[in-house]
């Protein structure tokens, strides 16, 4: 197998994220939120134990407790309705590459929804039954990824990474698109006090404004970081006024209505965002100089992957970075395409593609920079008194990915 050189990537990395006039793009999904670890409490004693667990659980995790939540519905008459027809459509939309999650369910769901009749049944469900079963899968992850303030972390790894954007000069905005629905960019953005827009305008109850997406004008300065949420999110609520609703920003909170992972045949007031982030995303990637780079998202959201990968195709540039927490598999949709565009980086802890060649890390020759140091992790049989050789590139550790970042603007 080939090789790369982690020292030639990272040098890479760090001269297009120091550019002022850079275009720079990050799209990031759940392994952000996993990447916030804090200690796990004894039940017993209530007293925190050496073991950590991640703050806001993946998706796989929340799922599971949606399940549970579920079959728990059936315990008032004890029909297994609900458990049964979870099963249905776990089984009708499950994917061929994957697991189905509580995700894929959510949107089967509430197609279900906009095409049962009154006197109808689907998937062994009425109407009623089908909202019921709507209602409780978004008020379960609501509640699972808005915890309490108190378990929060003292530092979060997304402050490290908001930092970096408050010390960098740049000519254009940082656009972070987010598939997470918690606030955790938001409190760090706040932590830091870095100004930030995310499509609200308004003092008293700020209003999802469709046009500051689209007109340069109605948007506030480059100065002021992006923050869209593709997927919605637990502090957006629809509110009715003068009989029409109207999407506003609120404290979070655990209805979870605007948890949105498709917007298939969705009522035009949760369509509406979805699309427009959508929209703002692809415009994004037609830039000639865009650059994006993707942490904690695992390419299993085929709306925002036929994006990337229609821009590949359509350009030579942009050049998208996709660090990854596992190595990708060699056959896989994503590695498959890395190898056809040079212009599609794969980056995993030791396998990558560089170039559309698959290689592993061994770095060359070592640097005394603090950037290699925070990225990089050499096997403990390194050769030499140089230290070089085979290791992991930690960078698909979202905490990892913001100290370099951090490395990169000198100390705190």
């Amino acid at each position: 197998m080939n090789t790369h050189d982690p020292r030639l990537l990272l040098d890479t990395l760090r001269n297009h994220l120091t550019q002022p006039e850079a275009n720079v793009t990050f799209l990031f999904g759940a392994g952000t939120s996993c990447a916030v670890r804090v200690p796990v409490i004894a039940d017993d004693t209530g007293q925190a134990t050496p073991k950590m667990r991640s703050l806001i659980p993946n998706v796989a995790e929340l799922t599971t407790v949606c399940v549970n939540e579920i079959r728990k519905l059936d315990l008032v008459d004890d029909l297994k309705k609900f458990g049964d027809a979870y099963d249905l459509i776990e089984k009708e939309i499950r994917p061929d590459n994957r697991d189905s999650n509580i995700e894929d369910i959510l949107s089967c769901v509430r197609r279900k929804l906009s095409a049962v009749g009154v006197n109808d049944k689907l998937s062994g469900l009425n109407k009623a039954e089908l909202s019921q079963l709507e209602k409780t899968i978004q008020s379960t992850i609501a509640k699972l990824v808005n915890p309490e303030r108190s378990l929060y972390p003292d530092k979060l790894p997304h402050e490290e990474f908001v930092r970096w954007i408050a010390r960098m000069p740049r000519e254009q905005p940082v656009e972070i698109f987010t598939t997470n629905y918690d606030v955790l960019f938001e409190t760090a953005l706040e932590a830091e006090r870095v100004p930030a827009f995310d499509g609200f305008v308004g003092c008293n109850r700020p209003f999802f404004c469709h046009e500051s997406l689209i007109r340069p004008e109605s948007a506030p300065a480059p100065g002021w970081t992006r923050l869209w949420k593709i997927h919605g999110s637990i502090n957006w609520q629809l509110e009715k006024i003068a009989g029409r609703l109207r999407l506003i920003r609120t404290e979070p909170h655990n209805m979870g209505e605007m948890i949105l992972p498709s917007q298939h045949k969705y009522d035009e007031s949760r369509k509406q965002p979805y699309s427009a982030l959508l929209d703002r995303f692809t415009k994004t990637l037609e830039r000639d100089d865009s650059i994006l780079i993707v942490c904690g998202y695992s390419f299993s959201d085929e709306h925002i992957n036929a994006i990337i990968f229609d821009a590949l195709e359509a350009k030579p540039r942009p050049n998208v970075i996709a660090i990854q927490y596992d190595d990708p598999t060699e056959g896989s949709a994503l590695a498959n395409r890395a190898a056809r565009y040079l212009n599609l980086m794969v980056l995993g802890p030791t396998v990558s593609y560089l170039g559309g060649k698959r290689g592993t890390w061994k770095l060359g020759q070592l640097r005394n920079a603090k950037h290699i140091e925070e990225a990089f992790e050499l096997d403990p049989l390194a050769e030499g008194e140089e230290q070089t050789g085979f290791g992991k590139l930690m960078l698909g550790d979202f905490a990892k990915f913001s100290a370099f970042l951090g490395a990169l603007t000198g100390p705190k």
